[in-house]
């Protein structure tokens, strides 16, 4: 909360940005603006920018050798104004005169443009670089917003003014660079506003804002979220019609909103440099982060440049601003001793029981993921979706015996899911397999009632967990820890009644031992899933019904 006698958001954060860039910014609290304190000496030209708060590390976190002279930060969303701007670029001149670098908006042009001229009346030359990359805003009679591309230019000029060009030099490689960007945005969520805490837009569950601006604009158009993959080709079509010919490849930026984990940025970069690939266009070189925010949007965008001779060397070149991203060239071809992505042949057709049981956690892994956040983490709905995922691709085929299948989810969850209750489940399995592929057909519930409890002392011994602890082993046992139970339907219902009473116990185990009491109430989500597997076992060994406790399970999903 803030209250008139608190220092604004954008002045708090000048003394964050001083701390971050060590000893190389210095920090002018009224008029607010951060200046370069050791420069680069070949300069000839000052470089300033500036805009609305709330874009961090934008501009402030660019100041320094390789970047920006000057920034002058406005409130939150709004311009600075132009008394900032002239006395950051009055502090920062040089002999070539000084640089402004200016998104298109309209308080920051006509702000920056009262600035030059209060500069030229003191005879210092200045020079414009305008930024209006943003298609979400294309067709307007004021032109487009400037967006991600703003990191682009301030990149590239500041090292191109490190080499000593000219303020016209600078200028016209400003506007041939920003003229050859163009950034597109969506966002999942708006941002919260500082001061009411409340969203700047709304947008539904399964949808997303296409198009968006970064001072909280909702875009124009609303479409059906997209996978990943899917959005990025889309997005990627749309700024290669904009570029047109693009003989030599792009750069790429996808930059995050404020509210986009890097995770997601990373494997959007990706997701770019195929979406390239396939339509024939060259990466030179990416970058993934959050370099130009809008507070807490959930969202990216992403942003092409063309890699032009002219300007890709200063796109590479070092820097000493603390905000800045550090590219490097991006060679498709080299040999990075990762092998191929793939080396087996198609995945067998699983048997209907492993498809049906591989689809169930499929279906409800938002469930088991929202079970599990309650009491913990979140993720296990997550682990279990790609356990099973895991366990169809090893399939033997669609004839698979139950101990075929069993191994194929033994060896799954043992080798390629983490955590600890997949791993823990692969020893389950594991023994599990192991009975049921010495046992006879007419042994089946007994053999699968010993492989359990074999599996049960192989989790204790690995994890040290025991029943009470608040694990999957408090469905197990009930069902089968005494010597000589066999696996039948009364088993299955006795691991159902455990997993509900799970929602009494505190964990003593796992993540959800952190949260101490706060898990009352709240049923283990490996309990649960457990007694899904169980039911499907005895379904296919007995041919017995059992949809009843399975819905007594499902139900638990959801208290």
């Amino acid at each position: 909360m803030s209250s008139p006698s608190t220092p604004s958001p954008s002045t708090r954060a000048l003394r964050g940005i001083a701390i971050t860039a060590g000893d190389q910014v210095g920090v002018s609290r009224d008029p607010v603006y951060v200046w370069a304190l050791a420069p680069a000496p070949g300069r000839r030209v000052a470089i300033v920018s500036g805009g609305g708060a709330g874009h961090e590390p934008l501009h402030g976190g660019f100041v320094g050798a390789g970047g920006l002279d000057a920034a002058c930060p406005g409130e939150v969303f709004t311009s600075p104004h132009s008394r900032q701007i002239f006395a950051a670029s009055d502090r920062v001149k040089r002999d070539g005169g000084v640089l402004q670098i200016v998104k298109n908006y309209t308080g920051d042009r006509i702000n920056f443009a009262i600035a030059a001229e209060r500069l030229r009346a003191r005879g210092v030359d200045v020079a414009e670089v305008v930024v209006d990359d943003d298609l979400g805003s294309e067709g307007h009679d004021v032109g487009r917003r400037g967006t991600g591309a703003t990191l682009v230019v301030e990149k590239i000029l500041g090292a191109a003014a490190d080499r000593g060009l000219r303020l016209e030099e600078l200028a016209d490689l400003g506007t041939r660079v920003a003229s050859r960007s163009r950034s597109v945005a969506v966002a999942r969520q708006g941002h919260t506003a500082p001061d009411s805490r409340t969203r700047g837009f709304e947008v539904e569950p399964g949808s997303l804002e296409y198009g968006v601006g970064i001072h909280g604009e909702a875009a124009r158009q609303t479409i059906d979220e997209l996978a990943h993959t899917d959005l990025a080709q889309r997005m990627v079509d749309e700024l290669l019609e904009a570029l047109g010919d693009l003989p030599h490849g792009v750069i790429a930026v996808v930059n995050g909103l404020g509210g986009a984990p890097n995770l997601e940025l990373l494997g959007l970069l990706g997701d770019v440099e195929l979406a390239l690939e396939a339509r024939g266009i060259e990466l030179h070189s990416g970058v993934a982060g959050t370099y130009i925010s809008a507070l807490d949007m959930d969202g990216f965008s992403i942003t092409l440049t063309e890699a032009h001779p002219d300007w890709i060397g200063d796109w590479y070149a070092p820097h000493g601003t603390a905000g800045l991203p550090s590219p490097r060239p991006w060679d498709p071809d080299a040999d990075r001793g990762t092998g191929p992505e793939d080396e087996s042949g198609p995945a067998a057709e699983p048997s209907p029981w492993l498809r049906a049981l591989a689809d169930h956690f499929d279906d409800h892994r938002a469930d088991y993921d929202d079970l599990d956040r309650r009491a913990g983490d979140g993720d296990f709905g997550a682990n279990m979706q790609l356990a099973f995922a895991s366990s169809v691709a090893r399939a033997a085929g669609p004839d698979a015996s139950l101990a075929d299948d069993l191994r194929s989810m033994a060896d799954a969850f043992g080798n390629d899911v983490g955590g600890s209750s997949g791993p823990l489940l692969g020893l389950v399995l594991t023994g599990l397999a192991e009975a049921v592929e010495d046992a006879g057909d007419d042994d089946l519930p007994a053999a699968v009632g010993e492989g359990l409890r074999a599996g049960m002392a192989s989790v204790t011994r690995a994890g040290g967990a025991e029943p009470g602890d608040r694990t999957f082993l408090d469905a197990l046992a009930p069902a089968v820890a005494e010597e000589g139970t066999p696996l039948d339907g009364t088993a299955v219902q006795r691991a159902a009644d455990g997993a509900a009473a799970t929602a009494d116990l505190v964990g003593k185990r796992g993540r959800s031992s952190y949260v101490g009491d706060k898990v009352i109430g709240v049923p283990d989500p490996g309990a649960v899933a457990l007694v899904q597997v169980l039911a499907a076992i005895v379904e296919r060994i007995t041919g017995d019904d059992l949809g009843q406790t399975r819905e007594q399970a499902q139900r638990l999903l959801h208290d």
